[in-house]
Parts: structure tokens; C-alpha cells; sequence
């Protein structure tokens, strides 16, 4: 007999719809206070040598994107070779850029990964959920490191002033979580799983999964240094497009400000943080000195997306490229 597949409830059908009313409304409320005029001459101002190498900054930072999740493949003993690795990579990314929410590429590469390795099921879904945490983890790590630097620029004012005082700690209780992620994970195997847990073998296998990443070896080492790489270029990237649009933002603040964009457009209630990464950007550039004009803030942040937006749209060819699911 063939279960029912539950009822979806109202507010999940209606997910969708108010993610696009939300996006719309936001787009829509900023397309009225922007001067378009301004806005095109901010961009037409833009220095094309820094544009230039901050998308080739990019392509580096998405690559070892690629490098980073065929190494979490390698630790899930899944063999896939490096060039289909980053192959895949640039269809998620793809993906990612019409999909409604931040996932939708990594649904695909999901999909593709069961296709090629049926038996390996529960480690292709661990593989792609630690691909995510090592990129954001990694982020918010970086950004710790950085804070400091950008101190006296959030203490000047009130909404970062809180911020600015708790550097102190937040360094420490960062190494303290890091220290914790690697040690946890080697404890979880040895969990007296009751003997009647429902996909309890599955269950143990995604814990081996995780010990298997974190005490990895020199594979782990370099899957950690290959995250940290990826957004070192992405801030260098980030840090280029400021300097071609003239404005008064370096590393450590852009790293600062990626962390704080990204955090924001990643919420769930906007179709791939279209609106919202617009609007936290022109609240950053206020609060931090930047700038006032709101079209320095979007000219930035469209920059930034278009950056991903045209090597994603490489994706697109990479995806037409990739071969049948059934053949490797």
C-alpha cells in the first residue's frame, strides 16, 4: 500500500507567492526614492580595470568553491573526479540565480549526486549540507578576524556601537566554537542510538560522515584553507569594486559588509535576497559612513550580485554540457 504523500498546509503553498510580493515591494519601494540618472552615472563612472579584476577575483573565489566541495566529497568517500566536481559547481550556481531561495542550486547538485551514487545517498545530502556550513562558518570566522580593524568606524555609531564593544569576546568565543565543531563530531559515532530508532542505519552513517570530515587529516586541513581562500578572494573582489565606484571601503570593511549582505539576503523572505541585499546595503552605507546617496549603495551592491550573475550565467552552459544523471 502506497502512503499519502501529507497535505501541504496553506502557508507553505503560499511561501512562494509572498517571497515574490515581498521582493517586489521592497524593489518597487526603492525604485522610488532612487535618482536613475545618478545611478547610471555611477556606474558609467566605474573604472574598468578594477571591474575587470575583481571578476576574475570572482571566478577564483566560485573555482575553489568547486575545489572545496570535491574535497567534502572525497571525505564522504564519494570519487568524483575534481573537473566533474567543479562542473557541477558552476550548474548550482546557476541554479541559484532564478530558484526561489539560496538552495536551489544545491537541490540540483543534490540530485545529480544520487543519480551518479545511488548507494551513497545520505553522505551526497551530508556533503552538500557541509559544503554550505564550512562557507559560512568559514565567513563568520573571517569576519571575527577582521572586526577589529573596522572598530573605530562602528563605534562612531549607535546601531554598531554595541558591536564595536563586544570585539573583545567575540574573538574567543569564536575559537571556542571552532575548537568545539572538530571535537564534537568525533564524540557522535559512540551515541547509544536506541536499537529500534526509526533509519537508524542511516542515522549512524551521517555521523560517521561528519566524524570522517572533521578528523579527515590533511584533507580537512586543506578543505578548511580552500574555504578560507574562497572568501579571501571574495572580500579582494568586493574591496576592487569599491575602489573603481571611489569609494572609502577596504578589506576589512568589505569583508565586514559581505558578511552582513550575505546574512541578510539569505533570510527566507525574498526570492534569492533580491530587495534585501539592496536595502541592508543602503542601510550600511548610511550607518557606516560610506556614503548617504542611496545610488552609491545600490551601484555597489548590483555590482556585487552581477559579479556572481555573469559567471553563473557561464552555469548555464556547464549545465547544458552535463551528461545524462545515469552516466558518470
Amino acid at each position: 500500500m502506497v502512503e499519502e504523500k501529507p497535505a501541504r498546509t496553506l502557508l507553505s503553498r503560499l511561501a512562494p507567492w509572498i517571497r515574490v510580493a515581498v521582493t517586489a515591494g521592497i524593489l518597487g519601494f526603492l525604485a522610488g526614492k532612487v535618482n536613475w540618472a545618478q545611478l547610471g552615472q555611477r556606474f558609467l563612472s566605474a573604472d574598468p580595470a578594477g571591474l575587470t579584476a575583481a571578476l576574475f577575483l570572482t571566478l577564483a573565489s566560485i573555482l575553489l568553491c568547486g575545489v572545496r566541495f570535491w574535497f567534502l566529497l572525497r571525505l564522504q568517500n564519494i570519487q568524483l573526479p575534481l573537473f566533474r566536481a567543479l562542473h557541477l559547481t558552476f550548474v548550482g550556481f546557476f541554479f541559484n540565480l532564478f530558484l526561489i531561495g539560496s538552495t536551489g542550486g544545491d537541490a540540483i547538485r543534490l540530485y545529480y549526486l544520487i543519480r551518479w551514487f545511488p548507494d551513497r545517498k545520505a553522505r551526497s545530502a551530508l556533503a552538500i549540507l557541509l559544503d554550505r556550513v564550512f562557507g559560512v562558518a568559514v565567513l563568520f570566522g573571517l569576519a571575527l578576524a577582521l572586526l577589529p580593524a573596522t572598530a573605530s568606524r562602528l563605534a562612531q555609531d549607535p546601531t554598531f556601537a554595541p558591536l564595536a564593544q563586544a570585539i573583545p569576546w567575540l574573538g574567543p568565543t569564536g575559537a571556542a566554537l571552532l575548537v568545539l565543531g572538530f571535537v564534537i563530531p568525533g564524540l557522535l559515532p559512540n551515541l547509544p542510538l536506541p536499537a529500534k530508532l526509526p533509519g537508524r542505519t542511516v542515522v549512524l552513517d551521517l555521523l560517521h560522515g561528519l566524524r570522517d570530515t572533521m578528523h579527515g587529516g590533511w584533507t580537512t586541513v586543506a578543505t578548511v584553507l580552500v574555504a578560507i581562500a574562497v572568501h579571501l578572494f571574495s572580500f579582494g573582489a568586493a574591496t576592487l569594486l569599491a575602489r573603481s565606484l571611489g569609494l572609502p571601503i577596504d578589506y576589512a570593511l568589505a569583508g565586514l559588509i559581505l558578511l552582513l549582505v550575505f546574512s541578510a539576503a539569505a533570510l527566507p523572505i525574498s526570492v534569492s535576497g533580491h530587495g534585501v541585499r539592496e536595502g541592508v546595503m543602503i542601510f550600511l552605507f548610511t550607518h557606516l559612513g560610506i556614503s548617504q546617496e542611496a545610488e552609491s549603495a545600490l551601484a555597489y551592491s548590483l555590482l556585487i550580485y552581477g559579479l556572481g550573475l555573469f559567471w553563473g550565467l557561464f552555469g548555464g552552459l556547464a549545465y547544458l554540457t552535463l551528461k545524462s544523471p545515469g552516466k558518470k
